[in-house]
């Protein structure tokens, strides 16, 4: 039997928080959460899988549950929280909110594939190695298994830092100021368009433009170039589709420029890609470049 992290009730600040009971609770809990009678959730990979997110490195599995933990919303900062898996209980304070498909997190570190609690054992989310997936997410994910996207990438700030211009005018530089008619915050850009459904319209707001949208699925490594037929890594290496390696006698190579612009990093090229549909990529392999005007 595992040793308890901290003596159930534990001393926080001066004051014994008793989480007792919700470690009878959620004792059961090992390294899949049950959210549905059918489906469960991971942060280890398992034999098969459901859905995969590679942003937050969540699984969703089929399983038959008996038990189903019951995730709540309404978690407010500061609230006294703990991690809880099978014979161990992490106690500590919500920390911070976790926007966009940031990871919220705890002032302890909890083991992955924890219970995220509050002393009236109500389940706030799944831990991660690098805090925890909060309810909203987590319950999206496990219904529709993908993330909401309008083509756009954006800061803290809510400043455009990429568009696909395939998808929509916006471009970079851009600042939303409202989403559905609501101020826009990150909280906001989250529950409306992360956590959107699939077609649904969103109408946005920037100091330039007014634009209405449709929410489409978010691809992991995603690029402009995937409208020529042009997959690409992180690390700039591009795979040509059958027509253009045919043309010109290449089959891959790696991205060293946009429009004759040097590129170092994933950032920078969808950044360089959000200007214009027609680009010419050079593309370098074993020393020898090869510039690509791409057209549509």
């Amino acid at each position: 039997m595992k040793k308890l992290i901290f003596l159930i009730p534990f001393l926080l600040f001066g004051k014994v928080i008793d989480f007792s009971i919700c470690y009878d609770k959620y004792s059961f809990i090992k390294d899949l959460i049950p959210v549905t009678k059918t489906k469960s959730v991971t942060f280890s990979k398992p034999s098969k899988y459901l859905y995969y997110d590679p942003f937050t490195g969540l699984y969703v599995v089929n399983h038959k549950n008996t038990k189903i933990v019951k995730f709540f919303t309404n978690a407010k900062l500061g609230w006294w929280m703990a991690g809880i898996k099978n014979n161990s209980v992490f106690g500590g304070t919500y920390a911070k909110k976790g926007y966009f498909l940031q990871f919220s997190v705890l002032s302890v570190k909890t083991p992955i594939n924890s219970i995220i609690s509050d002393i009236f054992c109500r389940a706030y989310g799944v831990s991660s190695n690098r805090g925890f997936l909060d309810s909203k997410k987590l319950i999206h994910f496990v219904k529709y298994g993908y993330w909401g996207d309008i083509g756009i990438g954006v800061d803290e700030n809510l400043k455009v830092l990429y568009s696909d211009p395939f998808y929509t005018d916006i471009k970079p530089g851009e600042r939303i100021l409202f989403i559905n008619s609501k101020k826009a915050t990150p909280k906001i850009f989250t529950d409306y368009i992360l956590l959107g459904k699939k077609g649904q319209k969103v109408t946005i707001i920037t100091n330039k433009n007014g634009y209405t949208l449709k929410i489409r699925k978010l691809k992991y490594l995603y690029t402009p170039l995937e409208n020529y037929g042009i997959k690409v890594d992180k690390n700039l290496e591009a795979l040509l589709p059958k027509n253009l390696a045919n043309r010109y006698f290449l089959k891959k190579g790696k991205i060293v420029a946009v429009n004759f612009q040097k590129i170092f990093s994933f950032k920078q090229l969808l950044y360089l890609l959000s200007f214009d549909k027609n680009v010419t990529i050079t593309l370098e392999n074993n020393g020898i470049k090869i510039n690509i005007p791409l057209r549509k």
